[in-house]
């Protein structure tokens, strides 16, 4: 909610809304169908020939799209996932967070109160070597209780439960482990509430080493809530509604891929990841040297991650979406262009 003393109405005309309508809920705004900004093309077969975008309107342009005029490099900070610098041993990773609440556009005229750590949605991608001291601040710059909790392994009295009161901070420090990808997220009550705001992200913990070369891409699934608390009205990967139908995630052909995905959808008992003309090698929280299993379509519990390892091996688009369709329909779809 907003800060004692802002009015929504205050909130907007800051944001120059002052025309925009409250649904209530948290999304502010009306929902539109699948407007696109731009022509980034689509690819068919080894010929190359495009097709255009009015022609994947006319088959899946029911859903939200992006703001209009977002650039393609907007989600950059969320697709691709920094590479952690080499650490000495014993060194510490510093990394601040402040909790800040801001008004978002996740879908085009489509606004959201959110609650933010470091004013995005998801927050950002924090990535480190197994191993490393993770030595994270957090800075509670709302009205409200928060805090921040990460999955993996780690002391207990650093698990991040225990709220962090209003104007309050707090330090966490936790030897980032094991190697694979871990959620972080808000744990103060109402639990629900703090996640589908917006207080939730990635990290990435790379083994002694490294991996092998890929084109890495980063992935979180979300909902946010329209009219009615417990439902999602829009669906996103990395807070953006259909950011990657306009603007596909381009990988070089016949080269490794390797995706991080999250599923942090409140209000759904699960979310999935499906790809197109394409099998993928299955890591369940990314954690081991071998692929589990290999699929196109993984089924993620709220919370559960996955990293995913592919090569597309001919020109073109490649859709993926989760495979709940009113999932993919409120936003969730998506290309993989390899060129």
């Amino acid at each position: 909610m907003a800060d004692e003393g802002v009015s929504r109405r205050d909130l907007l005309k800051k944001a120059g809304l002052g025309g925009a309508v409250f649904l209530g809920g948290s999304v502010l705004g009306r929902s539109i169908g699948s407007a696109r900004a731009g022509t980034e093309p689509s690819y068919d077969g080894e010929d190359h020939s495009l097709v255009g975008d009015d022609v994947l309107d006319a088959i899946y342009g029911h859903g939200h799209g992006p703001p209009i005029g977002i650039e393609a490099s907007a989600l950059d900070r969320h697709t691709v996932p920094p590479r952690a610098d080499e650490l000495p041993p014993g060194a510490v990773r510093e990394v601040e967070f402040g909790v800040e609440e801001k008004l978002i556009e996740i879908a085009n005229e489509v606004f959201f109160e959110a609650w933010t750590y470091n004013g995005t949605v998801p927050g950002p991608i924090i990535r480190a070597t197994e191993g490393d001291l993770i030595r994270l601040r957090l800075e509670n710059r709302t009205g409200h209780p928060h805090s921040l909790h990460f999955h993996g392994a780690h002391r207990p009295e650093m698990d991040g439960w225990e709220p962090v009161p209003a104007g309050g901070e707090t330090v966490y420090e936790i030897e980032a482990g094991p190697a694979g990808v871990h959620p972080y997220h808000c744990h103060t009550a109402p639990l629900a509430e703090h996640v589908a705001r917006g207080l939730y992200g990635m990290m990435i913990v790379d083994p002694p080493g490294g991996r092998s070369p890929a084109h890495e891409v980063a992935l979180v699934l979300s909902g946010f809530s329209n009219g009615v608390i417990g439902e999602n009205g829009v669906v996103a990967w990395n807070g953006i509604a259909g950011f990657y139908d306009q603007y596909p995630i381009k990988v070089p052909v016949g080269e490794p891929v390797r995706a991080y995905v999250v599923n942090m959808l409140e209000y759904e008992p699960i979310g999935s990841f499906h790809l197109h003309a394409e099998i993928f090698d299955v890591y369940p929280a990314g954690i081991g040297d071998l692929p589990a299993f290999h699929d196109d379509t993984i089924a993620l519990a709220q919370g559960q991650r996955a990293m995913i390892e592919f090569t597309l091996p001919r020109y073109g688009r490649y859709m993926f979406h989760p495979h709940q369709h009113w999932l993919a329909d409120r936003g969730a779809m998506g290309w993989f262009a390899a060129v």
